[in-house]
């Protein structure tokens, strides 16, 4: 009798050997403050793939307060590919923005959305009179938050971008000559339009000695210059840590740029080239590459190993004096690819027709960078 049982177990344990194994699922899991939704309502998943479609959603399981989660079963042969989705309320309320996109993974695993579907714009606000143990100076910052930073409290905005001259980002009653660059309508409707992720930007206001801030060398042509290398060590050291005690927002290499115009462009190529370990994004609008005889170009990038990580954008219009700086932007561009870099792979180039030196036609075309450096990204899976 013992020997007979033995043997059903035997076979038991071979039969289960030689059956197929389970089919692997993708779990998406929607983050959302419920206490947002009308009562009783239903996020449904509409997508292209694996039993979601476009025309009628799938709806998700309630599983615990603010979230809400869906099995989807793949085969092996799904594996690699890119699932496109959006979360609804109660099928009728679109999320906002670019597609959530996923790639298939090859074994089971879980991907977190973190959607808002009512608010279409952001805002900013300032943080008033922080001092500078480093300049020995104070100025205000000006903080803009995307659109769903307030809808959906539960969501960490993944790119933080530092900008210089604060004062013209937004504002017209503080920018120069009354033109500011919008940059938070800008913003708003590339994430709206689904051209670009959401980003919160860190607006630093110019001081006095703004030439001598954004400026890591002494000119002796311009007898002025050289402050630029404790300017960053003031954001690093003092602006960044008040924005992670106060924000959620990453502030890690992969996440944190830095971008501005004229010697605010400058700046930022020099940030971006010799202190790459901090930053991983650089934008540089019709930047002051004549400094110095050339010094970024000729010194800079010739002193200090070219980047590795790090996705540069460089640009200039070309009218106006000097026809702003067309040649010299370009020469920096041509420079950077001997170093290695790859033209719209980590480098991206734009040459404005008709743009000037001015607030207006940076404003004007501040969509370029934002598409370049920030386009809708991959929501990432994990087991």
């Amino acid at each position: 009798m013992a020997s007979m049982k033995s043997f059903v177990v035997l076979i038991t344990i071979l039969l289960l050997s030689y059956a197929e194994p389970a089919t692997p699922q993708l779990t998406i899991r929607v983050n959302y403050p419920q206490a947002n939704l009308p009562p009783g309502a239903k996020i449904t998943l509409r997508g292209d793939g694996l039993g979601l479609s476009w025309s009628k959603g799938v709806t998700m399981a309630s599983a615990g307060t603010n979230l809400w989660t869906l099995m989807l079963p793949f085969q092996p042969s799904d594996s690699g590919s890119t699932l496109q989705l959006k979360a609804m309320v109660n099928d009728q309320t679109w999320q906002i923005g670019a597609n959530v996109a996923v790639i298939v993974p090859q074994l089971a695993a879980s991907a977190d959305v973190y959607p808002f579907f009512y608010t279409g714009a952001g805002r900013y606000q300032y943080i008033r009179n922080v001092a500078s143990p480093q300049l020995k100076n104070t100025r205000d910052l000006v903080i803009y938050t995307p659109p769903s930073y307030l809808e959906n409290t539960l969501k960490t905005i993944q790119h933080t971008l530092v900008m210089h001259d604060g004062q013209n980002l937004f504002n017209a009653s503080t920018s120069f000559a009354g033109v500011p660059w919008y940059c938070d309508k800008h913003v708003d409707q590339q994430v709206v339009e689904g051209n670009m992720d959401e980003i919160v930007i860190v607006g630093v206001d110019n001081t006095p000695d703004r030439i001598n801030e954004l400026t890591y060398s002494y000119d002796p042509t311009e007898k002025a210059g050289g402050k630029g290398d404790l300017y960053l060590d003031f954001i690093e050291q003092t602006v960044l840590p008040i924005i992670k005690k106060q924000y959620r927002v990453r502030l890690d290499q992969p996440a944190l740029g830095i971008l501005g115009s004229s010697l605010g462009g400058l700046i930022s190529c020099y940030a971006g080239w010799t202190r790459n370990a901090t930053y991983g994004r650089a934008g540089c609008m019709s930047s002051s590459f004549w400094w110095n005889n050339e010094d970024f170009n000729n010194g800079v990038m010739v002193n200090h190993t070219a980047p590795a990580g790090i996705t540069i954008y460089v640009d200039s219009g070309d009218s106006g004096p000097s026809n702003d700086d067309k040649a010299q932007t370009q020469r920096v561009r041509d420079h950077m690819i001997k170093e290695g870099f790859v033209l719209n792979s980590d480098l991206f180039y734009y040459l404005d027709h008709g743009g000037v030196h001015n607030e207006a036609s940076w404003g004007n075309r501040f969509w370029s960078p934002m598409q370049a450096l920030y386009p809708p990204s991959i929501t990432p899976t994990h087991a």
